[in-house]
């Protein structure tokens, strides 16, 4: 049995979990400047929330991106001989990566626009 993409596959998501733990890193210091913002008014405080909170839904981004360039080709290598399972789950898991690209879209404009901090965007 030949497992090596799969293999390769869960390396690849190793190496992402270690950037989500970057991410929520950054998103921690990022809730640091907004505090900061809020009890002294420190625009400046404010300016490094938002540029790290677009930094991270950035990266985020790429990541779902990679996830549905990935759960597409693999819909398009299904052919007719494969399970219903497989093929509906498979199906299924592009369609939610579609729903979860279109909401990192949604929050990355949100913390780009929104530079009064008039909605509280979550990363999870």
């Amino acid at each position: 049995m030949n497992n090596s993409p799969i293999l390769k596959e869960i390396e690849t998501e190793n190496f992402i979990w270690i950037i989500y733990l970057f991410l929520i890193g950054l998103s921690f210091l990022a809730n640091k400047f907004e505090k900061d913002y809020y009890i002294n008014g420190n625009i400046t405080d404010k300016e490094k929330y938002r540029i790290i909170n677009i930094f991270v839904f950035t990266v985020a981004l790429i990541i779902y991106i990679y996830f549905f360039k990935g759960n597409i080709d693999t819909v398009n290598k299904l052919n007719c001989d494969d399970s219903y399972d497989k093929i509906f789950f498979n199906k299924l898991n592009l369609f939610s990566t579609s729903l979860i690209v279109i909401a990192g879209i949604i929050f990355l404009y949100i913390a780009i626009n929104d530079k009064n901090l008039e909605t509280e965007i979550s990363f999870n």
